[in-house]
């Protein structure tokens, strides 16, 4: 009858004691409030951390550990040190000092004097504190009144395994109401119960060849460490683990990504000889190695699965528009999705432009869209009039039906999650993908974030771009930026002022910015200016950015919707307020909208950072031009979970591995899962639980 109860139901029964037999049968699942020392409301402070069975307990690692084993006599403590002592109780008394206020003070002795341990509001402990007992305790302390008091945080008895004091402790996230001493008590428990339960992933001969632990000795290392090279080695043999698994589940998404069948996108190159002909300027040495990558891709019989990145004004849009142009040539449509309806509009106007002259028709699909405009569109895509179709989101709506996409990019791709690019992609049958970032990251990044993804780099900006001169001023002196910004207007040049973010809010954002252009108009009246935000109507902002290339706005006040797309090759001049409010890959996204033309161009940061941080970031934005480069210190500064966009729906994390400490790990690894994906057949246990691990995000990839 047993096999038939519920879970939940175990502890109404009778025969609870026998149900233990039961619960072996979950394995590491069995729920984490049937461990000893859990229970129903301790399980629910666990399901905060997203701990909810034994095995998400053992695998929820500390965050560091605290060195409490150096022990010292009472005589030689000094105040406000925070030690370990340890004693026989020789007094346990309560004191009342004032209302509301109870202290529990044990009295401990070790032959050199007597130490109080101090315990507020806590009388429940009396009974523990028994004479003669020997105790650890640890804590802060305080002499005052020939007297030696310890504001104990830990305390443990000499007869118990020590895990909390006297040793190399490990110190854990916790949550409200979940003390760490309870947790860490908690998770021993689990290890005590289960540790040789867990069946060894990695192979013996990797370990072995790496000098790595096995996983229950590192478990129980990275939880309780006799040393710190302990704890270290253990964590290196998870990491090297994390990093395989990962590699070997992309591998294998990879090679049965090579067995798809796809269309091929050749043409006879007529098109794109006509549209390379009306360019004004020829392809850069590094554009053209690209365009062969991806102009490879396409004629291939398997769809195009490739990410393009290159700095701020690198060229990618023409690779973007040449893909688009192929697509064309050989019969079928291209798409191309962009984060913002202000990037959108830009790339229609910039490709029609371009497409007209050689019989590509473009059309645009925004949300902001009439009903009648929008139906018509969707018309024109479903019957085929539209060669290139550019949107937003609005593209992967239910309403949008494509007569035949062969082609679709993804602008901005950090912008977007795996989900959203997945939806694009279902538009049509084996669909190419190009996907393209401006927000530029280190190779050993692209190859976690996008490890689904060929990469390609577009690495020299066009020939004759000047590096933009960036130069840090006080707020105080920022009437120097300002004075050097009209005096280059005053020559026929252009320019940007940025506002800064004001929390997260577009409407705070909007009234900032309309303040500032208020103020600005006011003050110098003699000059032309504009003002760009995210509220304005798709018409409205299509007639500033006009009159901004026409100059007729000399000078464009604006939110961080101009971080990405715009480009006035007149404008050379941009002051960004408040400057240390913004990530560094924002602050060069938004520098990059001058530097464009042949003028020298200049970028003042203006602000009094609040913290270090801020200050690095100002230097490191004088001092580098180049965006990979600024996106190396962004990941020292700030770690890789917090780079701009690379927390998007989608991507891939790891528990314990970092990819810039762990940059050498990661290179192994990738070496270990190629060969073990060209010996398969040797291990076979390893690549199948690679793919159990990671089914939900190789699921979603295996819907493009």
């Amino acid at each position: 009858m047993l096999k038939y109860i519920h879970v939940k139901d175990i502890k109404k029964t009778k025969v609870f004691q026998v149900s233990r037999e039961f619960l072996r049968g979950f394995g590491m699942d069995i729920p984490v409030q049937y461990l000893k020392g859990v229970g129903p409301q301790k399980a629910k402070l666990l399901q905060k951390l997203k701990i909810e069975t034994i095995k998400d307990l053992i695998f929820y690692f500390p965050k560091r550990y605290e060195d409490r084993s150096f022990l010292k006599k009472v005589s030689e403590l000094k105040s406000d040190e925070i030690t370990t002592v340890l004693g026989k109780i020789v007094e346990v008394k309560e004191i009342t000092p004032k209302t509301k206020l109870k202290i529990l003070k044990v009295g401990i002795s070790d032959d050199s004097g007597i130490a109080y341990g101090c315990f507020f509001n806590q009388s429940y402990l009396k009974k523990i504190f028994t004479l003669g007992k020997k105790v650890y305790f640890y804590g802060k302390v305080e002499k005052r009144f020939f007297e030696t008091n310890i504001n104990v945080y830990e305390y443990e008895f000499w007869e118990e395994e020590a895990i909390h004091t006297n040793r190399l402790v490990p110190i854990y996230s916790v949550t409200e109401n979940l003390s760490p001493k309870v947790l860490r008590q908690i998770i021993k428990n689990a290890l005590d119960k289960h540790l040789e339960e867990i069946n060894e992933p990695l192979p013996l001969d990797i370990l072995k060849k790496y000098g790595l632990p096995e996983i229950t000795t590192a478990l129980l290392n990275l939880h309780f460490p006799e040393s710190l090279e302990l704890a270290e080695l253990a964590r290196r043999r998870m990491v090297f683990e994390e990093f395989l698994m990962f590699f070997l589940a992309i591998g294998k998404f990879k090679e049965n990504l090579e067995k798809r069948p796809g269309i091929s996108i050749i043409g006879n190159g007529e098109l794109e000889k006509s549209f390379l002909s009306l360019l004004p300027f020829k392809l850069t040495p590094a554009q053209e190695k690209v365009w062969n990558e991806i102009k490879e891709d396409l004629a291939a019989n398997k769809p195009m699965n490739r990410l393009v990145q290159g700095d701020v004004g690198s060229g990618k849009t023409i690779l973007a528009a040449l893909a688009l142009v192929k697509a064309v040539e050989a019969g079928f449509q291209g798409a191309l999705m962009a984060p913002t309806e202000i990037l959108a509009e830009q790339h229609y106007l910039n490709l029609n432009r371009l497409f007209t002259p050689i019989g590509i028709k473009v059309v645009l699909l925004s949300g902001s869209l009439s009903p009648r405009k929008r139906e018509a569109v969707y018309q024109a895509i479903k019957n085929g009039y539209a060669d290139v179709v550019i949107g937003t989101h609005a593209l992967i709506q239910d309403g949008v039906t494509f007569k035949n996409l062969g082609v679709a990019i993804v602008d901005e791709q950090h912008r977007f999650g795996v989900d959203q690019r997945s939806s694009l992609m279902q538009k049509g049958l084996f669909v190419n993908q190009l996907v393209m970032s401006a927000t530029p990251i280190p190779r050993t990044l692209a190859l976690t974030i996008y490890g689904d993804l060929d990469v390609s780099v577009v690495d020299t900006l066009p020939a004759g771009r000047k590096p933009i001169r960036t130069y840090w001023i006080s707020s105080q002196d920022k009437g120097k930026a300002y004075a050097f910004l009209l005096k280059q207007v005053a020559e026929g040049r252009q320019g940007y002022v940025v506002c800064p973010l004001v929390e997260e809010s577009d409407k705070l954002q909007v009234e900032a910015v309309t303040k500032l252009y208020e103020f600005l108009t006011k003050k110098f009246p003699q000059y032309s200016w504009g003002l760009m935000h995210g509220r304005l109507k798709a018409s409205e902002k299509e007639e500033v950015m006009e009159n901004f290339r026409k100059n007729k706005i000399q000078i464009l006040v604006s939110t961080t919707v101009i971080e990405v797309g715009v480009d006035v090759p007149n404008a050379n001049v941009i002051i960004i307020e408040d400057a240390w409010r913004f990530g560094l890959a924002q602050l060069h996204q938004i520098r990059g909208r001058v530097g464009r033309g042949e003028h020298q161009s200049y970028c003042f940061l203006l602000g009094n950072p609040k913290n270090q941080e801020g200050i690095v970031r100002m230097k490191i934005m004088e001092k580098y031009n180049d965006g990979f480069k600024i996106a190396e210190e962004d990941l020292k500064l700030r770690g890789p979970g917090e780079l701009a966009g690379t927390r998007q729906s989608g991507t891939w994390e790891f528990k314990l591995a970092d990819i810039v400490r762990d940059q050498s790990l990661l290179f192994l690894a990738k070496k270990e899962a190629d060969y073990i994906l060209k010996n398969e057949e040797n291990y076979q246990e390893i690549v199948n639980l690679a793919l159990k691990k990671y089914q939900d995000k190789i699921s979603l990839l295996q819907k493009n």
